[in-house]
């Protein structure tokens, strides 16, 4: 197998064009799109983000907080 690499972004009336004019040559081609990969970092997600974030909190003192409530 040979691989021709075309790096613009090409528009697709050029590249059937192209394919067309490779078939007619019997060379058997076909279009295959490659999507470089994302590098994204995955993260914990908290369901408190940004919540509590201008105060002073201690998940323990908010245990010991929910467990006096009042019933």
């Amino acid at each position: 197998m040979v691989e021709i690499i075309l790096k613009d972004n090409i528009e697709k009336n050029k590249i059937d064009a192209l394919l067309q004019f490779l078939k007619s040559l019997n060379i058997n081609a076909e279009l295959k799109r490659n999507v470089p990969p994302t590098n994204k970092k995955k993260t914990e997600f908290s369901l408190s983000a940004g919540i509590w974030e201008n105060y002073k909190v201690d998940a323990g003192e908010l245990r010991k907080q929910a467990w006096k409530r009042k019933k």
